[in-house]
């Protein structure tokens, strides 16, 4: 009787000690988040892919309007006028809560690419501010992203 007794105390003492609470923002991610102008630009947007890179640790996700989801499912490779797509990387941290996970860490870059009369290119740093990339370089990117395939979701 007392071994049950002793046992049934210390696994119910480990049941307690392995809870956690995560009330306010210990469970939140605040360093992943977008800053807020950033933010702006995406809210009205559908996620179409993400990626993982685990040679550069980084975990991307490609955003676009609802234009631009249509041409990538039609598998179209130009522009079309108002599409919007928005390419966002980070760094991967290991997760604190789950051994062996990784989760998005400090913002590397917010790349967005609309089609107005012309093909538009910017890339933002993870601080907002504004990369300047040579000619080749944007063509590359532009040619890169218009590549993405939609994301297969059973």
């Amino acid at each position: 009787m007392k071994t049950t007794l002793y046992f049934t105390t210390v696994l119910f003492l480990l049941f307690l000690s392995s809870c956690s609470d995560f009330k306010g923002e210990k469970g939140l991610n605040n360093e992943a988040s977008l800053p807020e102008p950033l933010m702006n630009k995406v809210s009205d947007l559908k996620v179409i892919n993400s990626s993982i890179n685990t040679k550069k640790h980084t975990t991307s996700l490609l955003y676009g309007n609802q234009q631009a989801v249509e041409r990538i499912k039609s598998n179209g490779s130009v522009m079309q006028n108002g599409e919007k797509l928005i390419w966002i990387t980070w760094n991967q941290k290991p997760d604190p809560n789950w051994l062996g996970a990784y989760i998005p860490g400090k913002l590397l870059s917010f790349e967005i690419i609309e089609s107005k009369d012309s093909t538009v290119y910017k890339k933002y740093s993870g601080n907002g501010v504004e990369v300047k990339l040579n000619d080749l370089d944007k063509e590359n990117r532009i040619k890169k992203l218009l590549t993405e395939k939609m994301a297969i979701i059973p």
